[in-house]
């Protein structure tokens, strides 16, 4: 096994030469290159198993070395080695599958422990390549080689027709290019009991559906998608469909059997009807609707339809991203947990969470979680893992997770109750000092960087009120104050309080205080 150490600093490469227990680690060759050029020529030349590389070198760095490296089908385990906990190469070093990311200066026996690692997962993927090449023989057989076009095309790939003709008519199936189907995708998404082995759950699951679809006499041919998914492509004997509208009537009858019987949740996506020959047009659409499916949501979901479409993807403003990395940088995870929950139920409600949605908030909030990490004390490297997370979350409640955890680490043990009593304070004084102002509670929120409905709920559970109502009892309290104490006109006593509305004022007046302005000023 061969490694090959990248560095431009000479003392370093001879550190680590001779800091490491390389004979211990079961490396017999140890290359050396004291830039990217360098590096190249020899992976270019041999086979190297781990590449060990510094990101920042003269010339080229590190991650273009690996860029690199990944576009020539180079599979070596890559780890990084740094002195800046730069958030930028952190990711992109996620993108190019870098095996481990250490900062400098480390201790020899952990850049051993992590070689140690790569080396396993060498091992690992060399056994797992064998077992592949022994598979290439089972694959050349009629059903493996079914699995392997549908395999592709439930991947992206484009699928041959005639390639798929062939197979079908050597297991006895005629169809033509015209000939009408669809596919159903099932992805498992719960168990409520302990997981079935794969190969149970997928006979059980192919011999329910197949077996309704039989009934009906309809053609029927079932694949593996992943470890959690399987899918059908149903087609017409005869050719055509008698009632395009009721095929997903067997679907639906077997639905609440599978369910039952296998005690999970799944989600069923289908595709419209289509001619044979169209059938690539409709795996962009099925894995567009798995994706999209990020509230994990179980049920039969067609795909093409209007109801499918999904909404626009919402972003977080402004005022809440600053809100956010304050609260971060103060120490108050619990609050910024409890308000990005606020903000996915929003979403829910609003029917903008889909597979877009996911993204453009991570996009938001590991910017707002690098903002945070320039306060003392907080370190990248600690929560690398939970934001390797966050870029492969498929779901919502993946997403809720990570978001618990991460804020979780910036929590403070006087961060959260102190934020929420200030936050109610700071509210009243703004609004002491600008009663003169038609204030509504968005307005105060938004003067205090905060979501409107979190700081409503801090008014509920302080003072027993809503902020809305609170703004509305202290203008009123004002407004008596003015009548009894002054002999200024109602209607300038309301514009002094921001209603340019007098007959407003008045009713507001009369339903908080139980009289009119008038009357009040009589007592």
């Amino acid at each position: 096994m061969t490694v090959l150490l990248v560095d431009d600093q000479i003392s370093i490469l001879s550190g680590l030469m001779s800091g490491l227990d390389w004979d211990a680690l079961g490396i017999t060759s140890v290359r050396t290159a004291g830039n990217a050029i360098q590096a190249r020529e020899i992976l270019e030349k041999e086979r190297i198993d781990v590449l060990l590389c510094d990101i920042e070198m003269p010339g080229e760095n590190g991650l273009s070395l690996l860029r690199w490296a990944r576009r020539q089908g180079m599979d070596f385990v890559c780890i990084f080695l740094t002195s800046h906990a730069d958030f930028m190469y952190a990711k992109e070093a996620i993108k190019l599958n870098c095996f481990d990311y250490i900062l400098q200066p480390a201790r020899y026996e952990d850049i051993q422990s992590t070689v140690a690692k790569a080396i396993q997962r060498v091992k690992k993927e060399h056994a797992e390549k064998e077992l592949e090449q022994y598979g290439t023989l089972a694959k050349l057989h009629t059903p493996g080689l079914l699995q392997n076009l549908f395999s592709d095309w439930a991947a992206g790939k484009t699928l041959s027709i005639s390639a798929l003709r062939d197979v079908l008519r050597r297991l006895g199936k005629e169809v033509t290019p015209a000939t009408d189907c669809f596919s159903i995708w099932g992805h498992i998404l719960r168990w409520h009991t302990l997981p079935w082995p794969a190969q149970e759950w997928n006979f059980a699951l192919n011999n329910i559906v197949t077996e309704v679809y039989e009934e009906k006499h309809y053609g029927i041919l079932s694949f593996t998608i992943d470890s959690t998914s399987m899918g059908w492509l149903i087609y017409a004997p005869n050719g055509r469909f008698t009632d395009p509208d009721t095929v997903l009537e067997p679907l639906s009858r077997a639905y609440p059997i599978i369910s039952g019987h296998m005690h999970c949740d799944i989600a069923f996506y289908c595709s419209p009807a289509v001619p044979l020959n169209q059938l690539n047009t409709l795996s962009e659409g099925l894995l567009q609707a798995k994706r999209d499916n990020v509230l994990q949501t179980s049920g039969i979901f067609s795909t093409g339809t209007a109801d499918s479409q999904p909404h626009f993807a919402r972003y977080a403003d402004n005022l809440q991203i600053r809100r956010w990395e304050n609260l971060l940088a103060e120490g108050d995870g619990h609050t910024v947990c409890e308000e990005v929950y606020h903000f996915f139920d929003d979403a829910i409600k609003k029917k903008q969470v889909n597979h877009r949605f996911l993204h453009i908030f991570w996009v938001q909030f590991q910017q707002i979680i690098l903002n945070a990490l320039n306060t003392p004390g907080r370190e990248l490297q600690k929560i690398l893992p939970l934001l390797e997370r966050g870029e492969n979350a498929r779901s919502l409640p993946e997403m809720r997770e990570v978001v618990k955890e991460t804020t979780h680490y910036f929590q403070s043990e006087e961060g959260s109750c102190g934020n929420e009593k200030n936050a109610v304070e700071r509210a009243k004084i703004y609004l002491e000092n600008h009663i003169d102002q038609p204030l509504s509670a968005a307005d105060v929120a938004a003067a205090l960087f905060m979501n409107a409905d979190y700081l409503s709920r801090l008014f509920k559970n302080e003072c027993g009120i809503t902020l809305k109502e609170y703004i509305l009892k202290i203008k009123m309290e004002s407004a008596r104050n003015l009548l009894q104490t002054t002999a200024l006109p109602v209607s300038v006593i309301a514009s002094k309080l921001g209603y340019d509305n007098f007959s407003y004022f008045s009713q507001a007046y009369r339903r908080v205080m139980g009289v009119s302005p008038t009357d009040e000023r009589k007592d």
